[in-house]
């Protein structure tokens, strides 16, 4: 029998409950489960790449940010308005800009870094966040997967959250006022194909620009496979190593 998630009136407190993460803000971070893992370095020139999506990516708010699915676009975001309650009440504005974002599957560097991370059914988004942009502290819950039906639908995700993971590559060197923020750690001082992950389920994440330079990102979803648990075990158990990819 399909069961549905019962958000109530907030996801911050829904996705909360689901976490196993401390939400002690005094605890230094601990690389890792605890915070994010960095992956590797794509040795790559991203510029070709980013000028195709610049023209394609829109600017997007909590309810419009999956847009470029059909159905979504045509019916509106399931989320939207338990999102903009939590928005609501923090006093911010529930239609504030988060980022420029468009679908990116057509791209064939991001394709290659995708089968690197040997990613199935990969999910590819472009994102670009501008001056005064910011994406407010959150944890994933992947709500555009086409599982989802566009609804709070339970699949298996919910259940055993280790059959997907998400990947972030920086596709562009950090500039002062850029911010990426998960958990108690601040992931800063990146360089263009930077790449790095965490566990989506557990951990609190935000972004913001407060920089006077654009912020381009590549963000990658997807089911794992034996490859992703090969890369990510050599992650974990290799201490000091920066390894660096040629894409």
């Amino acid at each position: 029998m399909t069961e549905y998630q019962d958000w109530g009136d907030s996801r911050w407190e829904f996705t909360k409950k689901q976490s196993s993460w401390h939400f002690d803000p005094s605890k230094p971070p601990v690389p890792g489960t605890d915070s994010y893992t960095y992956v590797c370095r794509f040795n790559s020139d991203f510029i070709d790449a980013i000028s195709k999506c610049m023209p394609r990516a829109k600017a997007s708010s909590w309810s419009s940010r999956n847009n470029f699915n059909e159905k979504i676009a045509e019916e509106g975001l399931y989320s939207a308005s338990v999102e903009e309650k939590d928005l609501i009440k923090a006093g911010a504005d529930p239609k504030q800009e988060v980022f420029h974002r468009t679908a990116a599957e057509d791209i064939n560097i991001f394709q290659k870094i995708a089968e690197y991370l040997g990613i199935d059914e990969p999910m590819i988004k472009f994102h670009n966040q501008t001056t005064g942009q910011m994406l407010h502290t959150h944890i994933d819950n992947f709500a555009a997967r086409p599982e989802r039906e566009n609804s709070f639908k339970e699949i298996d995700i919910d259940k055993n959250p280790n059959i997907m993971r998400r990947f972030a590559v920086m596709l562009a060197d950090w500039e002062l006022g850029q911010i990426f923020q998960i958990g108690n750690a601040n992931f800063t001082q990146w360089k263009a194909g930077d790449c790095i992950t965490w566990e989506w389920k557990d951990m609190p994440h935000s972004t913001a620009n407060m920089g006077w330079w654009d912020r381009p990102m590549l963000q990658i979803t997807g089911y794992i496979t034996d490859r992703t648990k090969e890369l990510l075990n050599e992650v974990y158990n290799v201490t000091g190593k920066n390894l660096v990819v040629k894409i």
